[in-house]
């Protein structure tokens, strides 16, 4: 993978645009579910990107923005797949609304990027982003995202792409968003525990 200085996609849902970090990650070599990744010119990062969407049973949250930041280190990483590559810090929703209206986002803790296949002929490696906890509330609806976003980093546009469909290899770990946190009744029985957003 390669990342830049600069980012185009976020992650909270895992159908965020694009992103551009500044940063090289070399081939990732799978041994069972063991990774070996090389990130080259990695370092301080922002994340920068437009419209952010989070979907569940037809109801969707949209946020007009997104932002992050973090650093990626350089050198080989080696471990259990999903192998961490850095934090995720200082992520932000922008302006994010439902058909309830103005909708509040808090995101708790700090997430992190990992590489999570080997990297493909084309120069593409799946990644996951784990340790996603958002809590998103408006009048008569309060719940919590938690989990992991999934997505690949393309070497040959420099881009994280977030996104749940069409990962170009093989994820080693599957990547799974929950819901929890949905009092009884609330949210119009639109949103349910358990459920698995996008």
């Amino acid at each position: 993978m390669t990342i830049r200085k600069r980012v185009g996609s976020v992650l909270f849902t895992a159908a965020a645009t694009a992103a551009v970090v500044g940063m090289s990650i070399g081939p990732a070599l799978a041994s069972t579910t063991h990774l070996t990744v090389k990130v080259s010119h990695g370092g301080s990062y922002t994340a920068k990107a437009g419209k952010t969407t989070l979907s569940a049973n037809g109801v969707a949250v949209t946020c007009t923005s997104s932002t992050a930041s973090g650093k990626l280190a350089s050198g080989t990483h080696k471990g259990k797949a999903p192998v961490s590559l850095g934090g995720v810090r200082g992520l932000k929703f922008k302006s994010c609304t439902s058909i309830a209206g103005k909708m509040t986002t808090t995101v708790h803790g700090t997430p992190e990027l990992n590489a999570d296949s080997k990297t493909n002929s084309k120069g593409d490696t799946d990644a996951i982003i784990t340790g996603v906890n958002v809590s998103v509330s408006t009048t008569g609806c309060s719940f919590k995202v938690t989990g992991t976003a999934p997505g690949y980093y393309s070497n040959k546009t420099h881009t994280l792409y977030m996104t749940p469909k069409k990962l170009p290899v093989k994820p080693l770990k599957t990547a799974k968003l929950t819901i929890s946190g949905v009092a009884p009744g609330a949210c119009l029985g639109a949103i349910s525990n358990g459920d698995h957003p996008t």
